[in-house]
């Protein structure tokens, strides 16, 4: 097995979603974002893991070093790998740990300009991550930040390697750059909503303090039955502040060309993800619930990869979808009926 399958093989058990996502890319852009995925999975594992500050400090700097050298370095690699999994903790990431080489053999083989984009993403993520280690998060501006660490960059990376393999022009990739951060941080921000009861588990703070205390709760009181509604309430506003981030994301894909169709539907598939599992966790107490997982069905997957296919390349249509999928968030947060979505 060569680095690059062993690599693809390892992406689904690290993530379903972007690996469905990933795929549906044309060559050499799917090889190219696979693999800064899974690096920037292991930057995130390192953020993830319960190691002490200075040691993700020092973690963060030796992993990202192996990305700024001419060619990659055996003993180093080994290094890293050796310390990546002795001092971290971690549950089906290990595998990913274990083929560090791989990972690195295949960014290696990548071109000098898709390389220095990942390394350039992948150190701005590092020294983000690093700083809210000892920053909480107080505001929503505390946590667009923190999201644009975790997730904006990644859209910034997109726009680079989009221009490098022609798919956009230079004056595009300009007016990308406005939606590209947002993007990032609409996709973001749903996965800080539902996870909040695994997170508290896990002594990981993302929802804004001033939010909590607006309300009289805490980390350690929002999943305490008499605190429902205000509970409920908190949750109502963390969706209202994301949804203006879901409209920059429609308005990116919109700008891409219409015949980059594979693009697009990789844009497409998360975005339409993200919203309905905004209506999945929409006043729905089970977010706080421990070992309750919200999620959306396998059945409005596969409907939103067959939409991203056949709605794709027409804007007119793909607003159409967009906006019918909104309105489903706002009766939902009052306790009405949904709308109903298009065929």
């Amino acid at each position: 097995m060569s680095d690059v399958e062993r690599c693809w093989g390892i992406l689904p058990k690290v993530s379903r979603s972007f690996a469905l996502c990933i795929r549906v890319l044309p060559k050499p852009l799917d090889e190219q974002m696979m693999v800064s995925y899974l690096i920037y999975r292991i930057i995130d594992t390192i953020e993830d893991s319960n190691a002490p500050v200075e040691t993700k400090k020092e973690l963060f700097k030796q992993f990202v070093s192996l990305l700024s050298m001419r060619e990659l370095d055996d003993e180093s690699t080994e290094n890293c790998k050796t310390e990546l999994l002795t001092k971290l903790n971690y549950t089906y990431e290990r595998e990913l740990l274990e083929n560090l080489q791989a990972v690195l053999q295949t960014y290696y083989s990548q071109p000098l300009m898709v390389r220095r984009s990942i390394r350039k993403w992948g150190r701005e993520m590092a020294d983000g991550m690093y700083k809210f280690q000892k920053k909480p998060i107080d505001t929503f501006e505390d946590q667009n930040l923190y999201s644009y660490y975790v997730a904006g960059v990644i859209g910034y990376l997109f726009n680079d390697l989009l221009y490098y393999n022609r798919i956009i022009t230079r004056s595009l990739k300009r007016k990308l750059h406005r939606y590209a951060r947002e993007f990032g941080l609409a996709l973001q921000k749903v996965n800080i909503l539902r996870d909040i009861a695994y997170d508290a588990l896990s002594k990981r703070r993302y929802w804004p303090r001033m939010l909590l205390a607006k309300y009289g709760l805490s980390y350690g009181s929002l999943h305490l039955r008499e605190n429902k509604d205000k509970a409920l309430q908190a949750l109502h506003e963390q969706i209202r502040d994301a949804q203006q981030y879901l409209h920059s994301a429609i308005q990116y894909i919109l700008l891409l060309p219409e015949n980059a169709i594979k693009v697009r539907r990789f844009c497409l598939i998360p975005l339409f993800m993200a919203i309905e599992s905004y209506v999945k966790c929409a006043n729905n107490y089970e977010v706080f619930e421990s070992g309750k997982v919200v999620k959306i069905t396998r059945e409005q997957v596969h409907e939103i990869v067959e939409k991203s296919d056949r709605l794709g390349s027409s804007n007119e249509r793909l607003m159409k979808w967009f906006t019918e999928s909104m309105l489903k968030i706002e009766p939902v947060l009052v306790g009405e009926k949904p709308a109903s979505d298009i065929g």
